[in-house]
């Protein structure tokens, strides 16, 4: 089932906190033989990994040249911390050699245990609550499901399909993330999966990001942004269906690649 358009959300303020994709450290690119820890096999082919029963499998091929993999250490809740820092172990996968570099977010892959979301973090649990949900009503919000999360809220949801992927499923769909006005951009327009895991073990979240011929860049974006200001609800409308009505081809990476990426995962 397909769901083309969905109505943006028209109340930004710079208080709000909501989530979008992390910014972890950058990586030096690795040569094709890439040394994963032993406790995260992955394999970048179709083929089953050499140890099915503990690892993620995923064809990378059609949009980047290698991949790293880390586990990230858990962050308990404290005083000291904003609520989206709080969250358990989880497995971050980091394409190299993506299309695109200068975008605000790397292109990455999140692998969250469910059953650790709601204690390490409760905002974590209830969107893993609500994607449940959404993939049964399949009924789309103003705020869509998402992990990571950050202190920002989701713009605008357009080009949203459901996907499978082998041991599971979920949905994908363009957004920005934005704590005021600001103009939709290839600076920060990314494509998101959010999914789960048919025996419910498992969240998969995956940040790429996406440009398109039609919206602007670097300094374009000031411009346009002064114009959406004046009328910003009825920007954000008319930029979801520009959106929606340009062809997968058109955006870098193809939206069908990103698509057969997703459809190769298996999470074990």
């Amino acid at each position: 089932m397909n769901a083309r358009r969905i109505t943006p959300l028209f109340l930004l303020s710079a208080g709000m906190l909501l989530m979008s994709a992390c910014r972890p450290v950058a990586t030096a690119p690795s040569p094709r033989a890439t040394q994963i820890p032993a406790a995260m096999p992955v394999s970048l082919a179709t083929q089953p990994p050499a140890q099915p029963s503990s690892g993620i499998t995923l064809d990378i091929s059609a949009v980047a040249q290698n991949l790293s993999a880390d586990t990230v250490a858990a962050v308990p809740a404290g005083a000291d911390k904003s609520y989206w820092e709080a969250g358990p172990e989880y497995r971050r996968l980091t394409l190299e050699g993506y299309p695109i570099t200068g975008n605000l977010f790397k292109a990455q892959i999140f692998i969250y245990p469910v059953a650790d979301l709601a204690s390490a973090n409760p905002a974590m649990g209830k969107v893993a609550a609500d994607l449940q949900t959404l993939l049964k009503t399949q009924q789309a919000a103003d705020q869509m499901p998402s992990l990571p999360l950050i202190n920002s809220a989701q713009m605008l949801h357009a080009q949203l399909q459901y996907v499978d992927f082998k041991n599971g499923r979920g949905v994908r769909f363009l957004t920005q993330f934005a704590q005021g006005l600001v103009a939709v951009n290839n600076n920060e327009l990314i494509y998101t999966f959010q999914g789960l895991t048919s025996d419910g073990k498992y969240y998969v979240a995956a940040v790429l990001p996406v440009s398109n011929p039609q919206l602007p860049t670097g300094s374009e974006v000031s411009d346009v942004q002064t114009k959406a200001q004046a009328n910003y609800p009825d920007y954000l409308s008319k930029m979801v269906t520009l959106l929606d009505q340009q062809p997968v081809e058109s955006f870098t990476p193809d939206l069908n690649k990103l698509d057969a990426l997703i459809r190769s995962m298996e999470v074990k």
